[in-house]
């Protein structure tokens, strides 16, 4: 007796047909028959009374019915914990958004307190990657946007959108500035995929404003020292994000500022696949919901 025959005779039991059940078990119906036909012979009783429409359990079959459904139950239940077993031998896959990196080491510290056995891996999403590679990991910390299709999410914290200035700026000393102060200046823009989140919601901030910004394309993005050496020689600004839990814009020779317009924020998420069943998984959220309660997590401005 092996496990196929306890499921061709459940899945026959339950659908009532031969047809339905084959197609239930993705098979075609000969050797779904077999199989039953195997069951009952290493039992020695007929399990089905077959006929045209359909079929009925006979006495023997209805007593074994429930015992076999235990069975594939049991069966199951042990296959989920073997995952999660497995999982936790594994180093778990983190993806960690540019800038969030202090925000992930308060989660794994945090994690790491509540099971120590457990090994952290993580993978930077400052690159462009593939839908494969993505699928690959098992949590990210990252801005949105998320793939709502197939990824679950949820709020840690938000950010403030803040402009990277010349130190030698005239608008360098100020508490806060507005996009309309900036408009007659080249805005520098890297490309989109190192950060869409923050890409798309720079042009839409604009936009709200009323201002077409004057954009260089192409550019490094804003956490690199690149970008440092075009701000601090007055070659453009950039638009930018902080909070307590991100890595600051802040280097020699850049100031940080931030901006005063509605809607300047961009929430940080925590993000699995949808329909996840690791153990382990839904640990290291538990531990992120732990750090990063949702009050209490909003940036200040000037946070950076």
């Amino acid at each position: 007796m092996e496990l196929r025959h306890l499921r061709a005779f459940v899945a026959v039991a339950e659908e009532g047909t031969f047809t339905r059940a084959a197609r239930r078990l993705h098979l075609s119906q000969p050797p779904l028959s077999k199989q039953v036909r195997q069951l009952e012979h290493e039992l020695g009783t007929s399990l089905f009374v077959r006929r045209r429409d359909g079929i009925e359990l006979t006495r023997d079959g209805a007593v074994l019915l429930e015992r076999a459904q235990a069975a594939l139950t049991a069966v199951r239940e042990f296959e989920d914990v073997t995952k999660s077993v497995t999982s936790r031998a594994r180093p778990l896959r983190v993806g960690i958004g540019w800038g969030l990196w202090e925000a992930v080491e308060r989660i794994r510290s945090h994690h790491a307190k509540r099971f120590p056995e457990v090994r952290v891996a993580a993978e930077d999403l400052c690159t462009e990657r593939s839908s494969a590679q993505e699928r690959r990991l098992d949590v990210a910390v990252l801005r949105r946007p998320v793939d709502e299709r197939l990824y679950e999410s949820e709020r840690l914290f938000d950010e403030q959108f803040v402009a990277l200035l010349a130190q030698t700026h005239a608008l360098a000393s100020r508490k806060s500035v507005k996009l309309a102060e900036l408009a007659a200046e080249p805005l520098l823009m890297y490309d989109r995929c190192l950060g869409p989140g923050v890409y798309d919601k720079t042009l839409e901030l604009h936009q709200a404003a009323g201002i077409r910004p004057q954009v260089v394309g192409g550019q490094p993005p804003p956490y690199t020292q690149g970008a440092m050496m075009l701000v601090a020689s007055g070659e453009g600004y950039y638009v930018g994000i902080a909070s307590p839990f991100t890595q600051t814009h802040r280097a020699s020779g850049v100031a940080v500022v931030p901006l005063n317009e509605p809607l300047a924020r961009l929430d940080v998420r925590i993000a699995w696949q949808k329909g996840e069943t690791s153990l382990a998984v839904r640990d290291f959220v538990r531990s992120a919901r732990d750090v990063f309660p949702l009050k209490g997590c909003v940036a200040r401005s000037g946070a950076a």
